[in-house]
């Protein structure tokens, strides 16, 4: 008679970590795409504009977007996001975890370089208040126009780097995630009883 082997094992807690870190990955993609879409914009079509124009324009441009709170949740949710990804790839072994620290790091000068140089620029500009009004636009805009599109091509260099660092671990982890699974024990193998026999139990002379 031929009996099956017992039933498959379930996940493992480093299957299911596995599971979620890809998924962690993936979001946290996407997410980046936003900030990175942001000031990839500012660089290559609104502060070319905006160089154009008047100042009183500019100014009544930039208020706007400092008082849109698309920009804080996007950079903060991102970081985040990235943080979470590297707490789910500790202590795991290749290349992947090296890449999603990259991806941090690189974000997180991102992060501390919009509060700590852009984010005091962008007070300059909220403090001249209503832009019909005030006399002094011209004198800050030249103190902050040229230094906030520096800085933000740095970002732009920084964040297109986190994205591709981010989307090598991503790669890396769906080449390890399609290799053999680890299911917490050994491969269950069917086995098959031998009849049994009276004559083994006879006893001989």
């Amino acid at each position: 008679m031929t009996h099956q082997g017992p039933p498959p094992h379930m996940p493992t807690a480093k299957a299911a970590r596995r599971d979620w870190l890809g998924l962690a990955l993936g979001v946290a993609l996407i997410a980046l795409t936003v900030p990175a879409g942001l000031v990839y914009t500012f660089s290559a079509a609104v502060m070319p504009n905006l160089a154009d124009a008047d100042d009183r324009t500019f100014f009544e441009v930039m208020q706007g977007y400092n008082r849109n709170p698309v920009f804080p949740v996007s950079f903060t949710a991102a970081f985040l996001l990235l943080v979470v990804v590297a707490i789910l790839s500790r202590g795991r072994t290749g290349r992947g975890f090296a890449w999603v620290v990259a991806a941090l790091a690189l974000f997180g000068a991102v992060f501390i370089l919009t509060i700590g140089f852009h984010i005091p620029l962008n007070d300059q500009i909220d403090k001249v208040g209503d832009p019909a009004v005030a006399t002094d636009l011209a004198q800050v805009r030249e103190d902050v126009e040229g230094p906030w599109v520096v800085g933000n091509l740095l970002r732009v260099v920084l964040v297109t780097a986190s994205l591709g660092a981010l989307a090598r671990a991503l790669v890396l982890h769906g080449r390890r995630s399609s290799g053999p699974q680890d299911h917490g024990g050994s491969p269950t193998i069917p086995y098959t009883a031998t009849p049994h026999s009276p004559a083994r139990d006879t006893m001989r002379p």
